[in-house]
């Protein structure tokens, strides 16, 4: 059975973009580079602004290109997502520690303090490099939908169809909706030189990659490195994953300024060209927010339920790969 003629009795368990509780990390109030506003506010500006951008070019059911486009999907529905980390300056460890024990009545001696938090310092880190949204506005996504962008990317240099529309997808389109600075020069994080990186993020714990470990980090690297891991250099985990990810720390922590579109782009095209990996899928919550960013997604009969909402970041954690979605092979 086709899908446009799908009973309806399946449509209303989906819900719209619109309708999923979207306000985590809204509330926020200080910013520096990038003026706050809200993600509805966001929302309506950049759909007005990409209104004429988004071309429609046939009907929304169809969902692929090409055979070779809808053979990579097949093999995309075998992989799951790493989903993305999201960061709320207003909730911490450090609060949640100091809320269960005044719960209990105990009196703390030392220096816990709840608005001392590890979360806004390294939040106010991010901010100062105008990459607050990356970690702010994480999304649940529609994993079929994900997954065309990911099949179809290849046969478009500038754009991506998806559903009857072909969006954009470029690193300045990267830039503009996930609101990151506009960088003439960007730092060349490749030649950072490692050791001083380990030597700072460590404070001197370590002087070299030789005895190294993740768990030398000072405590708002630790948080940092969780944050790299999930939004900006996700990934498998091997020794040149961990290298690239120090570096990017470094000079993240020294504010140098980064291309971010430039970033994200280059990783997801490399994996487009990879649809018969067995490795998790990487930003999955950014791919379709720039996609609902830009119009809403038509939705299809057999589109599941938005998964993935942000991983809340409180220092490591054993296990990085979030959900797969239904194993659809459609």
């Amino acid at each position: 059975m086709s899908e446009q003629n799908r009973s309806s009795t399946d449509r209303p368990r989906r819900r719209r973009f619109s309708q999923v509780d979207c306000s985590f990390g809204d509330f926020y109030q200080s910013r520096s580079q990038v003026p706050f506003v809200l993600f509805d506010e966001r929302l309506q500006r950049s759909r007005q602004l990409f209104s004429n951008n988004v071309s429609a070019v046939e009907g929304y059911s169809r969902r692929h290109p090409n055979e070779e486009a809808a053979i990579g999907y097949r093999s995309l529905c075998l992989r799951g997502f790493i989903v993305q980390g999201s960061l709320d300056p207003r909730d911490s460890v450090v609060e949640e520690v100091f809320r269960m024990i005044d719960s209990i009545g105990f009196i703390v001696q030392g220096s816990l303090d709840p608005r001392d938090s590890v979360v806004e310092e390294v939040f106010r880190m991010i901010d100062s490099i105008g990459w607050s949204y990356i970690v702010m506005h994480v999304h649940p996504f529609c994993p079929r939908v994900v997954r065309e962008f990911i099949s179809n990317k290849p046969f478009n240099d500038e754009g991506v169809l998806i559903r009857g529309y072909v969006f954009q997808f470029t690193p300045s389109v990267i830039n503009r909706l996930m609101m990151t600075p506009s960088v003439e020069h960007s730092f060349e994080r490749e030649e950072v030189d490692l050791k001083l990186a380990i030597s700072h993020l460590t404070g001197g714990r370590c002087s070299g990659w030789a005895g190294f470990n993740l768990n030398a980090l000072l405590n708002p690297f630790q948080t940092f490195y969780r944050i790299c891991e999930l939004n900006w250099l996700p990934g498998h985990v091997s020794n040149a994953m961990i290298k690239n990810r120090l570096r990017l720390l470094y000079a993240v922590a020294k504010c140098h300024k980064i291309r971010f579109g430039d970033l994200v782009y280059e990783q997801v095209i490399e994996m487009t060209r990879k649809t018969d990996w067995e490795t998790n899928l990487i930003f999955p919550n950014l791919i379709y927010q720039l996609l609902m960013l830009q119009r809403e997604v038509p939705l299809l009969p057999r589109d599941e339920e938005p998964i993935g909402r942000g991983l809340r970041i409180y220092g490591f954690a054993g296990d990085t790969s979030g959900p797969k979605g239904r194993r659809r092979l459609y």
